[in-house]
């Protein structure tokens, strides 16, 4: 499933193209629409008393330049789900298909209480995230 979005004009940098930082604000607003649409609700994922989710580990490829104004299409994938992480894929693609940017992100299950310890993934979310 993919999720369209338009760049924002404070997203681009001095060159008037989006600031490469910015690709991971871009990969996450993306997480956050697609996260409901897998079942997970924003204080399941971001909120939960017991466990967080920190990202460990993120890197791209960047493509193509966006532009403020430009359309873009985001499909997000689970790409692998471990003991106690997972790891998703981003692939940016212009609405015409045209490959942008490549993301790669992966979080850790921590304790929220107690030094965030890694956790193993609960079973519930761990289901959900294999079936995607």
């Amino acid at each position: 499933m993919k999720l369209r979005f338009t760049v924002a004009f404070d997203e681009a940098d001095g060159e008037g193209i989006v600031f490469f930082g910015n690709y991971f604000r871009l990969a996450h607003r993306a997480f956050e629409a697609w996260l409901p649409q897998r079942g997970f609700t924003w204080e399941e994922w971001f909120r939960n008393p017991e466990f967080g989710v920190p990202l460990v580990h993120v890197e791209s490829d960047y493509l193509r330049p966006l532009r403020p104004g430009d359309a873009y299409d985001v499909e997000i994938q689970t790409q692998k789900v471990g003991e106690s992480s997972v790891e998703f894929g981003y692939a940016l693609t212009a609405p015409d298909g045209t490959p942008l940017a490549n993301l790669k992100t992966v979080h850790v299950f921590v304790t929220r209480a107690g030094g965030m310890r890694k956790i193993p993934i609960p079973a519930g979310i761990k289901a959900r995230l294999l079936a995607h």
